[in-house]
C-alpha cells in the first residue's frame, strides 16, 4: 500500500510578506543611519566653520593689536591710560581701564563682517591673574617661579599676557595669546614755566615779540606760527603739530610732540577773596572786605565805572561793567558780569593805575589804558593776577600793562583768548581753553604786533615724571 504525504500549504503563506517587512526595516535602518551620519557630518562642518571663524576673528585681533602695542611708548598697559591702579579694591572705578586696549582701536575693528557674526575683544592681563587659568589662583610655588606677587592689578616681572578672544554664531568662543615682554624706561619730572601757556591750540597768526629770559610759548594742542617776523626767545613747543613760517626760528627749542603741561582750573569765584569791590550782576558795587554798598563813599571814586544789561538775564548775555573815560579807580575788582575798558585811562604822570580784574564773563580791553597789577601791598594778591576771566579774553588796540617797577603780572583765561593791536604785557599768560559758553572769541589766536616779556619771577608748572614704555611681543599661547 502506498502511502502519500499530506502538505499543509497553510503553514507557507505570509513567509512572503514577513521577508520584505524585514528587508524594509533593513533599509529604512540604512537609510535613517545615512541621514543621520549626514547630519552630524553637515553639524560638524557648520561647526568647523564657526571655530575657524572665530580663531581668524581672534588671531585677526591679536595681530591687530599686537601692531599698535608696538607703537606705544606712553601707556602702561596694565595700567590703563589714567595710569592709576587700586589694588586694595579690584572694583575701583581707577581699575575700569586696566588692561585695556580700546583706546588703541578703533570701533569698527572688532567686527569682521557685515553682520557681525564674528567679532573679538582684546585684554592685557598681569602673568599670575587667575582669568588666565580659569579662576584658578596660582600656587606660591607657582607665582615664585615667575617672579609674580599674586596681585593681578601689580606687575612685577615686566611680562604681562594679551590675550584674544574670537566669538562666532553658536556660542563659538576661541582665544589666543602672546606673551609681552615690558621695559620701562623712567622720564624724569621738570619745572617749566613759560610766558604763554595753553591748554589747546594755538595760532601766532601776527608778529608776536615774546622776550625775557622766560620767554617761550606752549600749547598742549597744535601750534601754528605763521607771522613772517615773529619773534620767540626762548622755546616754542607744542604736545600736538607745530608748523611755522619759513622765516621764523625760535631761540630755544622749537617743534611738536612734547610733554603736555597741566594748567591751572581757571575758577573767578576761587579768587573772590581778594577783590577790594564787587561789582555786582544788578549794577551796584559793595564792598569786598565789609560787604556794604558802596554809595559815594568809595575810596578812590567809582564814577568812571557805569554798567548796562540789555535783557537782564544772567548768562552768556549778562550785563557789562564798562569804563570808557581817561580815568579809572584802582583796586580788585570782583565783577559779576562782563568787563570792557575801551578808553585810556592811566594815572598821573602817565603811571599805570594799580588794577586787576576778576570776572565771570568775558572782558575786553582796547583803547590805551595803562593798568599793572594791584598787589595790595599787603599779601592779598600774591599771583600779582592782572586778569582772571571765566570767559574769553580780548586783548587789542595799544594798552600798556608793563610795569616798569618790574612787577610781573598773570592773565587766566577759562575759555579762549583773541589778542590783536599792539599791547605790551609783562608776566604770563594761561588760558585754559574751556568749552564756549561764551562766543566773543572761538579760538585762541594772537595778531598783530603784542609784546610780551617775562622773566620767570611766577611759580613754575610741574611736569609729573613720567615712564615710557617699550613692548616685545613673543610667544604664540593657545587657549589660555
Amino acid at each position: 500500500m502506498t502511502i502519500t504525504p499530506v502538505v499543509d500549504n497553510r503553514s507557507e503563506k505570509g513567509i512572503a510578506l514577513v521577508v520584505v517587512l524585514l528587508l524594509m526595516a533593513v533599509l529604512s535602518g540604512l537609510a535613517t543611519g545615512f541621514a543621520m551620519n549626514g547630519q552630524v557630518e553637515s553639524a560638524m562642518a557648520v561647526n568647523e566653520q564657526y571655530y575657524s571663524g572665530a580663531r581668524a576673528a581672534a588671531e585677526a585681533g591679536l595681530n591687530r593689536a599686537t601692531a599698535a602695542i608696538r607703537a606705544e611708548t606712553n601707556v602702561h598697559l596694565l595700567r590703563g591710560v589714567d595710569d592709576l591702579v587700586d589694588s586694595a579694591n579690584a572694583g575701583a572705578p581707577v581699575n575700569a581701564d586696566n588692561g585695556d586696549v580700546d583706546f588703541m582701536l578703533t570701533a569698527a575693528a572688532y567686527n569682521l563682517d557685515p553682520n557681525g557674526r564674528y567679532t573679538y575683544t582684546v585684554d592685557v592681563f598681569d602673568d599670575d591673574d587667575p582669568a588666565l587659568y580659569g579662576g584658578a589662583i596660582l600656587t606660591p610655588e607657582q607665582r615664585l617661579a615667575m617672579n609674580e606677587n599674586g596681585d593681578p592689578l601689580v606687575d612685577q616681572n615686566t611680562r604681562l599676557i594679551i590675550r584674544a578672544t574670537g566669538f562666532g554664531p553658536s556660542n563659538t568662543v576661541v582665544r589666543v595669546s602672546r606673551v609681552l615682554s615690558t621695559t620701562i624706561i623712567p622720564i624724569p619730572g621738570a619745572t617749566v614755566n613759560p610766558a604763554i601757556l595753553v591748554d589747546g591750540n594755538l595760532n601766532l597768526d601776527g608778529n608776536l615779540n615774546l622776550l625775557g629770559d622766560y620767554g617761550s610759548v606752549h600749547a598742549n594742542g597744535d601750534l601754528n606760527v605763521d607771522g613772517a617776523s615773529a619773534q620767540v626767545e626762548q622755546d616754542a613747543t607744542a604736545s600736538g603739530n607745530f608748523t611755522h613760517h619759513q622765516n621764523f626760528a625760535a631761540g630755544g627749542t622749537m617743534g611738536g610732540g612734547y610733554a603736555n603741561i597741566q594748567v591751572p582750573t581757571v575758577t573767578a569765584n576761587d579768587h573772590l577773596a581778594i577783590a577790594d569791590y564787587i561789582l555786582n550782576d544788578n549794577g551796584t558795587i559793595t564792598s569786598g572786605s565789609t560787604g556794604l554798598p558802596c554809595v559815594g563813599n568809595c575810596i578812590p571814586d567809582m564814577t568812571a565805572w557805569t554798567f548796562s544789561d540789555p535783557d537782564g538775564v544772567l548768562g552768556p548775555q549778562m550785563g557789562t561793567w564798562t569804563i570808557s573815560g581817561s580815568s579809572a579807580p584802582s583796586g580788585t575788582f570782583f565783577v559779576e558780569g562782563k568787563v570792557s575798558i575801551s578808553g585810556s585811562p592811566k594815572g598821573a604822570g602817565n603811571v599805570a593805575i594799580p588794577m586787576t580784574l576778576i570776572a565771570t564773563g568775558t572782558i575786553s580791553v582796547t583803547g590805551n589804558p595803562k593798568l599793572k597789577p594791584d598787589t595790595n601791598l599787603d599779601g592779598g594778591n600774591p599771583q600779582q593776577f592782572q586778569f582772571i576771566t571765566d570767559g574769553d579774553l580780548i586783548l587789542g588796540g595799544n594798552p600798556g600793562l608793563d610795569d616798569p617797577t618790574e612787577v610781573e603780572g598773570q592773565i587766566y583765561v577759562k575759555e579762549q583768548m583773541h589778542m590783536l593791536g599792539t599791547p605790551t604785557f609783562q608776566g604770563r599768560i594761561v588760558v585754559q581753553n574751556d568749552a564756549n559758553v561764551f562766543s566773543d572769541v572761538t579760538e585762541t589766536e594772537i595778531d598783530g604786533t603784542p609784546t610780551i616779556t617775562y622773566n620767570g619771577t611766577l611759580p613754575g608748572f610741574v611736569i609729573p615724571p613720567t615712564s615710557s614704555y617699550t613692548y616685545n611681543v613673543t610667544g604664540w599661547i593657545e587657549g589660555q
